[in-house]
């Protein structure tokens, strides 16, 4: 489906040219040219943005913006007027514009605006749609719906799956999905994180223990493996458990028995493994600190999931999802402004997943406005200076200028790993643009 723009002015030779210019992005316009009219639009069909002039000939274009905001989903709304004021710009923004532009107007950058902000509405409307499955993996880049369609597809069966990847990546959160995603998803989900645990209190955690079967064992208990029995067992770090611990695991999952400790009695279970680790198993065998009989029994199905570096395509969706999730626990509304998410999907995020929950978290917590822009990021986070430019100049400013873009465009082109689409979406201008640049400096 097209995207809608409301177009509220009055000036017809403007309605036309702006009309078609939308037309020319593939973009659905309505026009409307009073405030009436567009309050009108926006009770009947409310559309993705809003572009319009602060004054009207019955009220000015703020009305417009109250009524806006007043919806169930509020469309973001761009001021354009010809009597632009720094007072008007700051109460707009105050009220809740996502924009504020002043004729004359540059073509690229109005359009540039909008189409931040329909790409926002879009996302918003992607996180809505995947809500509806608690917990489930959030993902719209190759590299993850890859991953995605393999646990789908696996999920169904009994074999056990081995996922790989840094620490953050998701993996538990995939391993739940693949649980519901089964046959076993009404039975039990149970966690263990083997690197959390003592050596020594770890068989018992794992296969529980009869009284008295060590100091302090004052009662009998059963294990993950008994409660896990009709559902899954999620082992978590499993290249931390020790090398006599794995022998009486890859007897459990050969025979799917086992012994409490302290006890001789054979307990029979029905519990499908999940293992994950970031370590590199491979090489751990090849050093002697893993089992290799162990691990061929783990990694039937090895699946590996991408760091969030390897899948920028999702840091906006995640962002969105994890501010809508932060602010219903906080009680307060937080939503993330399109330069922002342009400027966290440029970042590496070592922590992957779990980094930038806890960003969000932050950020959910501490930021003055309803709305995060960049200046409200953590300083570890915030848009580097480019300090290169604060020697002397040199030369006349059309080349400085010139130089800059170019490298600019490089920037682009390398961050994007060569691809235009890509690189078009960071830099906020059509494909067609990017050629005519690329083209103009020798870089295509």
């Amino acid at each position: 489906m097209r995207p809608r723009v409301l177009l509220v002015e009055d000036e017809p030779s403007l309605q036309v040219l702006l009309a078609d210019l939308f037309a020319e992005q593939g973009w659905e316009a309505e026009v409307a040219g009073s405030v009436r009219e567009a309050c009108a639009v926006l009770a009947k069909h409310p559309p993705e943005v809003v572009l319009c002039d602060l004054r009207l000939p019955d009220g000015e274009g703020l009305a417009v913006l109250d009524r806006a905001l007043g919806l169930p989903v509020p469309p973001p709304v761009v001021l354009l007027t010809a009597y632009g004021t720094v007072d008007k710009a700051v109460e707009a923004m105050k009220r809740g514009a996502a924009d504020f532009l002043t004729k004359p107007f540059d073509e690229e950058h109005l359009l540039a605006v909008l189409r931040r902000n329909i790409e926002l509405v879009q996302l918003r409307r992607r996180v809505a749609d995947l809500e509806g499955e608690v917990g489930a993996p959030l993902g719209v880049s190759p590299a993850f719906t890859q991953v995605l369609q393999v646990a789908a597809t696996v999920a169904g069966t009994h074999v056990t799956v081995l996922l790989e990847g840094e620490t953050g990546t998701g993996k538990e959160v995939l391993a739940r999905f693949m649980h519901r995603r089964s046959a076993r998803g009404s039975g039990p989900f149970v966690a263990v994180n083997c690197a959390a645990l003592p050596e020594g209190l770890l068989e018992a955690e794992l296969f529980g223990h009869e009284k008295g079967a060590f100091t302090g064992a004052v009662r009998a208990r059963a294990g993950r493996f008994e409660e896990a029995h009709g559902g899954t067992l999620f082992l978590d770090e499993v290249g931390e458990l020790p090398l006599p611990l794995q022998a009486k695991l890859l007897r459990v999952l050969q025979e799917q028995r086992f012994e409490r400790l302290g006890s001789n009695r054979s307990v029979a279970v029905d519990v499908r493994v999940i293992a994950a680790t970031q370590r590199d198993l491979r090489a751990e065998v090849q050093a002697g600190r893993f089992r290799e009989d162990l691990f061929y029994r783990l990694c039937v199905v090895p699946i590996k999931l991408p760091p969030l570096r390897e899948r920028r395509e999702d840091i906006p969706l995640l962002a969105a999802y994890f501010a809508r999730s932060w602010g219903r626990k906080l009680g307060r509304e937080l939503t993330f402004a399109p330069e922002t998410l342009e400027h966290l999907a440029l970042l590496d995020f070592p922590g992957n997943v779990r980094e930038l929950e806890h960003l969000v978290g932050r950020l959910a917590a501490l930021c003055p406005a309803p709305v995060v822009l960049p200046e409200h990021l953590p300083a570890e986070y915030k848009p580097a200076r480019d300090t290169r430019i604060a020697g002397p100049l040199e030369g006349r400013l059309a080349a400085q200028l010139a130089a800059c873009e170019r490298e600019i465009l490089q920037r682009a082109l390398q961050r994007a790993k060569g691809n235009r689409t890509q690189a078009a979406k960071l830099l906020g201008i059509s494909r067609k643009r990017l050629w005519e640049k690329l083209k103009h400096y020798g870089l295509e």
